[in-house]
């Protein structure tokens, strides 16, 4: 896969399953669906996620202030800091204001080709981008809820 820039189509399956969270079990809302994947897909999955990390870090595109999805630091990181600033600038009898966006199920609204672009922008490129785009490009799923399988869905291609 890595020396051809190429995801398998049998490894680009998903089973969607609801999972229940909080609040009214009738409410779809208050499901969370989780993808089952092939074992191998899990594993290579790890191996993408791990290159292209490798390659934002050796390259410092990440911000010094990305929290979330790091080693050693978190949102716990984000909220300290945070709370810092608040309280230095109240010390210093300063305003202090501020803004905060709920990014409920953002990762539902990605769009692959802006994905792609970003991706290209910041020097993945060759094999491994044509990987990527493969990877996304073509996958298919069926949803289980209880014992019954959907049919296949098979979302919008990437150009």
């Amino acid at each position: 896969m890595l020396a051809h820039g190429n995801y398998p189509e049998r490894l680009k399956f998903s089973l969607i399953k609801p999972i229940y969270k909080s609040g009214d079990k009738s409410s779809p809302s208050n499901y969370r669906p989780i993808s089952l994947l092939p074992a191998f897909s899990e594993i290579f999955e790890k191996v993408i996620y791990k290159r292209l990390f490798d390659h934002l870090n050796n390259n410092a595109i990440l911000n010094e202030h990305q929290f979330g999805f790091r080693n050693e630091v978190s949102t716990e990181n984000a909220s300290h800091m945070l709370l810092n600033e608040i309280l230095e600038a109240m010390n210093s009898k300063q305003m202090v204001g501020g803004i905060f966006c709920d990014l409920h199920k953002v990762f539902d609204c990605i769009n692959h080709v802006v994905l792609l672009e970003e991706l290209n922008f910041y020097g993945v490129s060759g094999k491994f981008y044509n990987l990527v785009k493969s990877y996304l490009n073509g996958r298919y799923q069926k949803y289980r809820i209880s014992r019954l399988i959907s049919g296949t869905f098979f979302p919008e291609k990437v150009t």
